[in-house]
């Protein structure tokens, strides 16, 4: 899989600059993730499932780095204490 490219950055494809768009990063987000999920579901996934498993996903590592940034404005270091 290849790093995830920002807006705006220069992609060469086929050797040729080619400015890439936010469209064309969703675009390919979305068909990575049905690729990705369509393997593990047991039926087939739509460009919706899609997007509402990328969104829900977003979402999920959102909060996960909301309760460490509250943990370190806490002084919580889990990893000293876990041991």
């Amino acid at each position: 899989m290849q790093p995830p490219i920002k807006p705006g950055t220069v992609h060469r494809s086929g050797g040729r600059p080619e400015l890439v768009s936010a469209k064309t990063l969703a675009d390919e987000r979305l068909a990575r993730t049905l690729d990705l999920w369509s393997r593990r579901s047991t039926r087939p996934l739509t460009e919706e499932d899609a997007r509402v498993i990328a969104e829900n996903m977003s979402g999920f590592f959102r909060v996960l780095l909301e309760w460490k940034a509250k943990q370190r404005a806490l002084g919580i270091d889990r990893d000293r204490t876990a041991a």
